[in-house]
């Protein structure tokens, strides 16, 4: 019992955020309050009292209705998490790029077809989700976010990506499903740390042998592709530890040498 007991005393509860879920209730919590959820709500406008909440770091906006300005977002000097999905949103608001410590940017299910320059701002992001927009391209200037590790693109109209994106040089996971891509984007074989990429629903034909020299690649998401073979030499995924080519068109022949060759690796054909 006294081993136990010493156990859950040196234990750390975790941290829960101070929550909000409308504006009545912020404007009681504002002094300490970290976490405001607005999501599916109709506002016209960002309440100007959310500069009066020092630590807010998390503005959930999710579905919300109605949203026209968002003037107050620079002043929101906490504020590490933004999620703007599924607001109508058919260009990225100007204060957005103005958020230099925001670290997690929601922009999904929007209809953007295009990003602004401007968003090399935010030099402290870590994650973006752009999945299920309209972008047929992306600005060279994406290659200025140094600290992004995780970026979301899925289900947009993409047939390249900038060569300038391979200065993304701690980008960790790349998802690209459901684009029109051909090719795999060449900028991915200057990031050494990438570990997830997916190329699901590409009408991608052939893998660059440079894939398989990738140090830290642990999946790879190849489902729906016309893949129809890989690289002769498979010995470079070390690290490898999923393989899915689910509905391409790979001949018995080669999924037999693929099996062997990576025997510790999952493979779904």
């Amino acid at each position: 019992m006294l081993l136990a007991s010493g156990c859950f005393d040196n234990r750390q509860a975790p941290h829960r955020p101070l929550t909000a879920r409308s504006m009545a209730e912020a404007a009681d919590k504002k002094a300490g309050l970290e976490r405001l959820v607005l999501a599916g709500q109709t506002l016209a406008a960002l309440p100007p009292e959310l500069a009066e909440m020092p630590k807010l770091a998390f503005l959930d906006l999710r579905g919300a209705q109605g949203l026209k300005s968002f003037e107050v977002l620079p002043n929101l000097q906490a504020l590490q998490r933004l999620d703007l999905a599924a607001t109508g949103l058919d260009a990225v608001p100007a204060e957005v790029c103005k958020l230099n410590r925001l670290k997690h940017l929601y922009l999904s299910e929007n209809t953007l077809t295009a990003l602004p320059p401007e968003i090399a701002g935010l030099s402290s992001l870590t994650y973006l989700n752009l999945d299920n927009n309209k972008l047929a391209a992306l600005p060279a200037e994406l290659a200025r976010l140094g600290s992004l590790r995780w970026l979301r693109l899925n289900n947009n109209l993409l047939e390249s990506l900038p060569e300038e994106l391979c200065a993304l040089s701690n980008l960790r996971r790349v998802y690209l499903r459901q684009n029109k891509l051909t090719s795999v984007p060449e900028c991915l074989k200057a990031l050494p740390l990438l570990e997830d990429i997916s190329l699901r629903d590409n009408p991608v034909a052939a893998i660059p042998d440079w894939m398989t020299a990738l140090p830290k690649l642990r999946q790879l998401d190849l489902d729906g592709s016309k893949v129809a073979k890989l690289p002769a030499d498979l010995s470079g995924w070390q690290k490898l530890q999923v393989l899915s080519m689910v509905r391409c068109p790979i001949p018995p022949d080669e999924k037999d040498r693929v099996r062997k060759a990576l025997p510790k690796v999952h493979v779904a054909f």
